[in-house]
């Protein structure tokens, strides 16, 4: 049997608490190697994300997640309700240009309702969307 993860989606849409932040780069309870407010860029992988969002900001979430427990947040970004909106708009452009040239991206159905978006079928773009 598939072992198909859902995504993170806290409780009664609450933003992850800061206690389950770790900075990029370090597992918990290590100390950073680098000075803080260092201008070396991070990275990280993620395989978990949430958006929390208000009137005039949104919070992104980036987790890794973790066997047998919630996921590690990574990261968390703070954005305008615009600069929200460009990401949207750059990433679908990258999706669409990524399955144009190799193929389409499916994802599970658990995804879909996880995050509880409309549909699995046809996504924006006429692309299979699993």
């Amino acid at each position: 049997m598939p072992i198909i993860q859902r995504p993170y989606v806290p409780p009664e849409d609450q933003v992850p608490q800061e206690e389950s932040y770790v900075n990029p780069g370090e597992t918990a309870g290590e100390k950073p190697t680098s000075p803080e407010g260092s201008l070396d860029p991070i990275t990280f992988y993620s395989d978990s994300m949430h958006i929390f969002s208000s009137l005039y900001s949104a919070v992104l979430f980036f987790g890794e997640q973790m066997e047998e427990r919630e996921p590690l947040l990574r990261a968390r970004i703070k954005v305008s309700p615009q600069m929200l909106k460009a990401i949207a708009l750059l990433t679908t452009k990258h999706v669409k240009e990524y399955e144009d040239a190799v193929g389409p991206i499916t994802l599970p159905h658990q995804v879909y309702a996880a995050w509880e978006l409309e549909g699995s079928g046809e996504g924006e773009h006429g692309h299979a969307a699993g």
